[in-house]
């Protein structure tokens, strides 16, 4: 199997269409992931209709806290972002025993700052998979 992640046919236009499927939404992320894949943490910013205002890349976070914090200082410099998309590339591992908490903390870090966290999605080798709150 390929260690990449193929760029799309078509894509949503930042600031004009909506990132409503999550076909959309990987259609943007592939957009900054990098190849071959590598640990990441992309982030897409939204405004309130659900139009891309901004692609962000960071290296792997040591913890997901520092990460959410980060993204909150970022996304209170863009007025217009009202919800952001996470999608963690973790080449080797799809899934981690602490997900679940991750991302109940994420959502009421940024729930607290008036950020809707819409989704978080981890891709691996072969798999992608949308984190679910237990």
């Amino acid at each position: 199997m390929r260690n990449i992640i193929s760029a799309p046919l078509s894509l949503p236009r930042a600031h004009l269409d909506p990132i409503i499927t999550q076909q959309d939404m990987l259609a943007v992320l592939s957009l900054a992931i990098r190849r071959p894949l590598c640990a990441e943490v992309i982030a897409i910013l939204m405004d309130e209709e659900q139009r891309g205002i901004g692609l962000l890349s960071f290296d792997e976070p040591r913890s997901y806290a520092s990460l959410v914090h980060h993204l909150i200082g970022l996304c209170s410099t863009a007025d217009i972002a009202s919800s952001v998309i996470l999608a963690s590339v973790r080449p080797n591992e799809l899934s981690r025993s602490n997900d679940a908490a991750d991302l109940q903390f994420m959502r009421q870090q940024c729930a607290n700052a008036g950020i809707s966290l819409r989704e978080w999605i981890v891709m691996s080798k072969g798999a992608i998979r949308c984190v679910r709150g237990e």
